[in-house]
């Protein structure tokens, strides 16, 4: 498991939107992967979904459009791969502090709720992540309460 972990990370997307596996790419890469798998826990993702974490991942990092699409593409080709996200979590709490998590964790209730109607199996994914995020329930309402907002 590690090994395909480590060479997701090792494996360059073709185009040069993504530079090298920098420590921001690495965060950036496991960020989308978090957000993209709670878009998977219904097993569809929607267009606005694709868009919302565009968006997140953008505001969360400050990295271009384009590198936004290349993570993207990485990400949507490692989740194939890879079947734990505890490697991307790992990855986060090593170069996150708490506050970051938190916005990431309230980025993850916004994609949830974006159309009003959230979806229980992403509330769980969504739970599990906080908590391999080393993030207190209290985080993990509050940010929920505050992506409603």
């Amino acid at each position: 498991m590690l090994e395909r972990f480590t060479a997701a990370f090792a494996r360059r997307v073709k185009d040069d939107s993504i530079e090298d596996d920098s420590d921001d790419q690495q965060v950036a890469l496991a960020a989308a992967m978090l957000l993209l798998e709670v878009a998977w826990a219904d097993h569809e993702i929607e267009v606005r979904e694709l868009e919302l974490i565009r968006s997140a991942l953008m505001a969360l990092y400050d990295i271009s459009e384009s590198q936004v699409e290349a993570v993207i593409e990485e990400a949507k080709l490692e989740h194939q791969e890879i079947s734990s996200i505890f490697p991307f979590t790992r990855t986060l709490n090593e170069q996150l502090d708490t506050s970051e998590r938190k916005r990431l964790l309230e980025s993850l209730w916004r994609l949830n709720a974006f159309d009003g109607s959230a979806f229980h199996y992403e509330e769980g994914v969504i739970r599990k992540i906080a908590e391999l995020l080393y993030l207190t329930h209290a985080d993990f309402i509050t940010a929920k309460l505050d992506a409603k907002k």
